[in-house]
This record gives structure tokens, sequence and C-alpha cells, in this order.
């Protein structure tokens, strides 16, 4: 019963997610029986990620075959697998943000205290389940950040109930599955 619990959650998280180097059901396909976890960067056996609310995750990357080797020897043979949840994708992204721009620093200067703040991407307003995407941006894909004041949101992007706008400009990150869409 639990077993068959693991696998409808886990089954359930990888077709929701927001990121993948491909098809999530092509993925979860190739990996081996015992694939290494691991939550917010720290190994955790598969059990763990039961107490985990799917809703809460942010991004899910399966790495496979050589790349999983590799990366962790004969314990990725059968694969591994990368979950964060929201909490740390907006840590991440946050840290990122605050390094490229210092207006933005000023802006935010606590992790995860963004709700006044609007986040645009490549002009496209970003509402809901965005965390993932925002946390994938590193050095590859960046170009550019702006922080727009209230007014300026405004008058751009017609957005009334927030206090700030932050417009980033970013190159689709590579393998990203469905990435056009979500850069």
């Amino acid at each position: 019963m639990r077993s068959s619990k693991f696998i409808l959650t886990t089954i359930f998280t990888l077709t929701t997610i927001m990121a993948f180097s491909q098809s999530p059901k092509r993925a979860i396909k190739k990996l081996g029986a015992e694939p290494v976890y691991f939550m917010d960067s720290v190994n955790v056996d598969k059990g763990e990620l039961m107490k985990y609310d799917p809703n809460s995750i942010a991004i899910v990357t399966v790495l496979k075959g050589e790349e999983a080797m590799k990366i962790f020897g004969e314990n990725g043979k059968d694969g591994a697998v990368y979950i964060e949840t929201i909490s740390f994708a907006k840590s991440r992204y946050w840290k990122y943000f605050r390094s490229k721009s210092p207006e933005y620093a000023a802006l935010l200067p606590v992790a995860n205290q963004d709700t006044t703040i609007q986040y645009i991407l490549n002009d496209k307003v970003l509402d809901k389940n965005f965390e993932g995407n925002l946390a994938l941006i590193n050095d590859k894909v960046f170009k550019e950040i702006k922080v727009l004041n209230k007014e300026e949101l405004q008058k751009q992007y017609g957005i009334q109930n927030k206090e700030a706008g932050v417009v980033i400009k970013s190159e689709t990150p590579e393998d990203l599955h469905n990435g056009k869409k979500k850069f």
C-alpha cells in the first residue's frame, strides 16, 4: 500500500513539475529501480518524499544514465531526482537576483518577502507556479533585471495591486520541457 502511494505521489509530482530535460513520462520510464533522491539539496530516502505536499514543489529535475553516473558514481546507476520546494526555489532566485541588481537587493532585503512584488519574465506577467522558472535562471541564460516602482508597473503592465515590479529578461534554459511556454 505504502509503495503504491509513493508511486502515485511521485507520478503526480513528476507530471505537474516545472522543469525537466525531457517530457516527464519519458524521464520516469528511464529511471532505474533505486534512483538517488534529493530534496532541497539534501539526500533523502524515498520514504522522506511522502512528507511533502506535491503543491509545495517548484522544480523536479531528473538525471539519468551517464549524467547521473558522472555526478554520483555507482550510486547514480539508477538515476537521480532533484526536487526543490517553492521556498527553496525562492531563496535561490532571491540570492541570484540580489547579486545582479542593487535595486532588487534594496527592494527585497529578506528572502521570501516578495508577496507585494510582481515578477515579469520576458514580458510575461507571472501569476502562479513561477518560482521554479525563476530559480532556473543563471549566468548562462540571464540577460537583465529591472525594478519598476508602483507607478511604472501600473503604466507599463496595468498592474495595480502590487507595490513594485521586477522585470527579468532571460534566454530559455537548455532542455527545459515546454521551455518556450515558460520563458
